[in-house]
């Protein structure tokens, strides 16, 4: 295996870390600041099931690593050792066409799903969801984890077995000879590394474009907030409403709303997707989450942390009573079609970044990839819907069809 610098201490660049170390690489990482400082320690901090059919394998070959991680973690990454279970839930016509397409997916990939939409059956199950909804379905999926003790627990890992792990180290650029790529240009000096992994998130795009490598990425803002219900186990399951994301794609990989014409008009609002996860003591509840695309660093939209609240309390009357006891935000890096991009993009320099809000479910299965491909070897799973030239081919068909 060669000599690897791997840009980004977040969770995908930890795994990454840990299965190349795993197969005697030398791996050296650098993150500007402390490990799982950004999205991977500013989320939900829950493994369930993709949304996209096509990350599902690199999802479930996630769990498998953080179930192995987990056991031998020296902190507690608060992994569930069986599914607590999501309750989807439906307000409406159109929530219930997207519910019963999550169900579907769910049932397609072997999850068991019971119909909860009976009001007494939303009793049984979750006293605290509201009756008034037009379905409800159980599905044993979901499992809670601390995400930021989970990143921190996958570079011990690492380093274990010998990956030198860097914090608050700026990588400035990528060191390159002729049109390869030989490391990476710290504040500290140059690093020379025969392959570099650049997992740095929305932050990627800053170190790619230099080198000639131009990715659709894109940072959006994920608000969360804390609250402390009056009532003790207000919640048993996560319970989550559908929501579109209409804000940020429109299915169309060559239409992305960061245009002069859609900002001039006002800056894309915020999607709010409403997912309630209860902690394991009970005693809180995590209201998640938002998309807005992010343009500056201030926060934007005042209004927000309320927005989500009330859609918390729609689903959970209760919760009008609890106690508000933080909110933050963290940033996610999106791609057009909300898959990452994993891969070679120019000789010595490997991606892999744009998991969007899915990196903790997909950050072990994409080191397993991204591992396999530095060594040549069969990918654990089809690598294609990852591929980060794929947009380039969807831009040349459209030429040749003009």
């Amino acid at each position: 295996m060669p000599d690897v610098a791997i840009v980004g201490g977040g969770v995908i660049g930890a795994s990454c870390a840990l299965e190349l170390a795993r197969r005697g690489a030398s791996v050296s990482l650098f993150e500007r600041d402390h490990l799982a400082a950004h999205a991977s320690g500013r989320n939900q901090g829950l493994w369930v099931l993709p949304d996209d059919d096509a990350n599902v394998p690199m999802a479930r070959a996630s769990l498998e690593e953080y179930r192995r991680v987990a056991a031998d973690a020296p902190l507690d990454v608060g992994l569930d050792a069986d599914p607590v279970g999501t309750v989807l839930t439906a307000m409406n016509a159109r929530e219930v066409r997207a519910a019963e397409e999550a169900v579907a997916r769910a049932t397609r990939h072997g999850f068991a799903v019971d119909d909860i939409s009976n009001p007494r059956d939303i009793r049984d199950h979750e006293p605290g969801l509201t009756r008034n909804v037009a379905g409800a379905w159980l599905v044993h999926a979901g499992h809670r984890l601390d995400p930021g003790a989970l990143t921190v627990a996958l570079a011990l890992a690492a380093a274990e077995r010998g990956a030198e792990i860097h914090h608050h180290v700026h990588v400035r650029g990528l060191a390159t000879s002729a049109d390869t790529v030989r490391g990476v240009v710290t504040d500290d000096g140059v690093v020379d590394a025969d392959m570099t992994i650049v997992a740095a998130g929305p932050w990627s795009s800053a170190l790619l474009e230099p080198a000639g490598v131009h990715l659709p990425i894109v940072g959006a803002r994920g608000w969360l907030v804390r609250v402390a219900p009056t009532q003790k186990r207000l919640l048993t399951h996560l319970v989550e409403a559908p929501a579109p994301h209409s804000a940020l794609r429109d299915g169309s990989a060559l239409r992305w709303p960061t245009g002069a014409e859609v900002i001039g008009e006002g800056e894309p609002g915020s999607d709010i997707g409403a997912l309630l996860h209860p902690h394991r003591d009970g005693r809180t509840i995590v209201i998640g989450s938002t998309r807005q695309i992010w343009l500056t660093p201030e926060p934007a939209e005042e209004s927000i942390v309320g927005r989500l609240l009330d859609a918390a309390i729609e689903l959970v009357p209760a919760i009008a009573e609890a106690d508000v006891q933080s909110a933050w935000w963290g940033l996610r890096p999106l791609s057009p079609d909300d898959r990452p991009f994993v891969g070679t993009v120019r000789e010595g320099l490997h991606v892999a970044t744009g998991h969007g809000s899915e990196g903790v479910i997909l950050g072990s299965g994409t080191a397993q990839l991204v591992a396999a491909q530095i060594a040549g070897e069969e990918p654990p799973f089809d690598a294609a819907p990852f591929s980060p030239l794929r947009f380039e081919a969807s831009e040349r068909r459209t030429g040749e069809r003009d």
